[in-house]
């Protein structure tokens, strides 16, 4: 672990790389993007040269429609 200033700065990698992804997915776009993207993270977790022993995690949130649910879930 080095200092930066302040900061505490750690040299070792973390495990998992979270990505999010906000739809509403009762609707062609959350239909169709929601495949696409699963797919594409299951094409960079089978691939161990992609991010060198990390899992890419993906967390979807169904916006429901809500421009208020999507701000509120896009922020946690």
């Amino acid at each position: 672990m080095g200092r930066t200033g302040n900061a505490s700065v750690s040299s070792s990698k973390p495990n998992v790389v979270n990505i999010g992804a906000l739809y509403t997915f009762n609707f062609v776009i959350g239909q169709s993007a929601k495949p696409g993207i699963e797919a594409a993270v299951d094409d960079v977790n089978s691939d161990s040269t992609v991010l060198a022993g990390m899992k890419l995690n993906l967390i979807l949130h169904d916006m429901n429609c809500s421009g208020f649910l999507g701000t509120v879930e896009g922020n946690l």
